[in-house]
């Protein structure tokens, strides 16, 4: 790769920029607001004047919502060879790039798994995507030439190529990033949270709240994957519930109050007695996440040759195909 052109100079973008010209690659800029692409400029990411010639990759580092008009705009005039975006959802962009006729063939989705702890410029490294997974939602109309340009940009940022169906994707960051952010934005505002003692234990936290905008769009974007999770966690929670409440207090107004105090030996014994039930279905609930085995390693057990045609999209249906007996895209040369 000798060029690439990054449209968007947030954290994430200009972290890719100044990956890339770390390795050696020119890297054009730009971004609607001249104050951000000003910054990114004085950082050292790259240059603010347009290439002279299509670079061999565009970086979208935009809005979900804003991938697909951004990448139809880019087409049009011919910006680049191949283009790759790294919002944090991918289903959206895809579908409103079908929709809006872009070339898909030339196109590959991708999110870079980091999390900056600012936003912007100013909070961008050479090194944040380094050893990060990144995720990559090639479809079957993805040409060879766009994925080869797309892995080998990863493999410059210093990041792990994984690759996934657009959906499969979402719906894994909407239960390990999207839910884990809505529930603890909805249980920071509890008196509780803010209390001196609540901080005990707890390592320090590595940023204040993102700004809302941002994971408003994510979650909107998402949203029939985080609905989906959050019906499956109002399940469990209710399941809780009800295997914790036998054991509530009468003074509480819930439950049986079988973890009250007792006045006699004979009432002691009828009490452990009642519980035993409830004990044991909480216990089985506590026991669901321990009894889940960890995730096996695939090991390598032999080589296989693969003859690969001249012909758009053999590559990216090779890559998905391997991707999904869960052979990991390093083991392949």
């Amino acid at each position: 790769m000798r060029s690439a052109l990054i449209v968007g100079t947030g954290c994430v973008g200009t972290s890719v920029a100044l990956a890339l010209r770390a390795a050696g690659v020119t890297v054009h800029l730009a971004d609607a607001d001249r104050n951000a692409l000003r910054v990114a400029v004085c950082l050292g990411a790259g240059s603010a004047e347009p290439p002279a010639a299509p670079p061999d990759v565009a970086v979208l580092d935009v809005p979900p919502d804003d991938v697909a008009p951004t990448l139809g705009r880019l087409q049009k005039t011919g910006a680049a060879r191949s283009y790759t975006d790294v919002a944090g959802i991918k289903l959206l962009p895809q579908r409103e790039a079908l929709r809006a006729s872009c070339d898909m063939t030339r196109y590959v989705g991708g999110h870079p798994m980091a999390e900056p702890e600012h936003a912007g410029a100013l909070a961008a490294r050479e090194d944040l995507l380094r050893d990060r997974p990144w995720a990559l939602t090639p479809t079957e109309a993805t040409g060879t030439r766009a994925l080869n340009d797309v892995l080998e940009l990863v493999a410059l940022c210093g990041a792990t190529p994984v690759l996934v169906d657009a959906a499969r994707h979402d719906d894994i960051v909407a239960r390990t990033i999207q839910l884990p952010y809505l529930l603890k934005e909805l249980m920071s505002e509890d008196a509780a949270a803010r209390h001196p003692l609540a901080d005990r234990g707890r390592p320090p936290a590595r940023s204040a709240s993102p700004a809302p905008e941002p994971w408003g769009a994510l979650l909107a974007g998402n949203a029939d994957a985080v609905l989906r999770h959050l019906g499956a966690l109002d399940t469990g929670i209710h399941e809780a519930m009800a295997a914790l409440e036998p054991f509530a207090s009468a003074e509480g107004g819930t439950g049986t109050g079988l973890g009250t105090e007792t006045e006699t030996e004979t009432e002691t014994e009828t009490d452990a007695e009642r519980a035993a039930p409830a004990l044991r279905r909480l216990h089985a609930l506590l026991a669901r996440g321990a009894e889940r085995p960890a995730p096996t390693p695939v090991r390598a057990v032999g080589t296989v040759a693969v003859t690969v045609r001249d012909a758009p999209g053999e590559l990216a249906r090779l890559f998905a195909d391997v991707a999904a007996e869960g052979v990991s895209v390093r083991d392949v040369a």
